[in-house]
């Protein structure tokens, strides 16, 4: 009896002890991702799952990418092949800017006096 390839293979995001395996590729990992959803379904209907996934995976992947680039956002957009300005929104989007506060209106001392007009035809001599 011999054993399957894909039977000896560790868990996605596991290393075997002792060994200099690398981790599945990441095609694999979001296949089998994938297939684990789609049987947690047990026949229920799923739609727009195109979306859901797009959603589950962007902002997992901003993260990482940010912290492999130590938040360097220029270094981040070139890594995923965006625009930095497409970056930025993607990361407001998912609240992952630290942006600061905008800033508040200066408020100003002044004691203000009601201004009143006084029309030249009536003006004190």
């Amino acid at each position: 009896m011999s054993s399957s390839p894909s039977a000896s293979r560790a868990q996605p995001g596991t290393r075997q002890k002792g060994s200099n395996a690398s981790p599945p590729p990441l095609r694999e990992s979001a296949e089998e991702a994938i297939r684990h959803f789609l049987e947690t379904l047990e026949g229920e209907g799923c739609t727009e799952l195109y979306e859901l996934v797009q959603r589950e995976v962007e902002e997992p992947l901003l993260r990482a990418v940010l912290e492999y680039t130590q938040n360097n956002q220029s270094h981040a957009a070139t890594m995923l092949g965006l625009n930095r300005g497409t970056l930025r929104k993607k990361l407001r989007q998912h609240g992952l800017l630290d942006e600061p506060a905008p800033p508040q209106p200066k408020r100003t001392n002044r004691n203000k006096r009601p201004t009143t007009k006084r029309s030249s035809t009536h003006r004190k001599r």
